[in-house]
């Protein structure tokens, strides 16, 4: 699996606010359908969050960046927001408790893939 941070310092709440609720709709889909597993936002402030995206593999990951995070993250700094990127291959063993699933189904939203 691959994984990439993209934290983004936003120059106030409503815009991040907005930026979330971009994703939550419009993003997530296109992104799920694109083979990315899973995304989270995290709030590290009233202005800021980190995106936490997990693809299957490297190349799934370069197909969404091309497509998707890529021109987001271009226009993102277009606006001259601060955003710093991380991403890397998963080393390790990879543990998940079955409570997760449970709390998924309660929380997430659920898109189906082409496959």
């Amino acid at each position: 699996m691959y994984v990439r941070t993209i934290k983004i310092t936003f120059k106030d709440s409503m815009s991040k606010e907005m930026f979330v609720n971009y994703t939550d709709t419009k993003a997530d889909e296109q992104g799920i359908g694109n083979g990315t597993l899973m995304k989270l936002i995290m709030s590290t402030s009233d202005i800021a969050a980190t995106l936490i995206l997990i693809f299957p593999d490297y190349d799934t990951f370069r197909r969404d960046d091309e497509t998707l995070a890529g021109p987001i993250i271009q226009s993102m700094r277009n606006q001259d927001l601060k955003v710093e990127l991380n991403q890397g291959e998963i080393v390790g063993a990879t543990a998940v408790s079955t409570k997760f699933f449970k709390i998924l189904e309660k929380e997430a939203n659920f898109y189906t893939t082409k496959e």
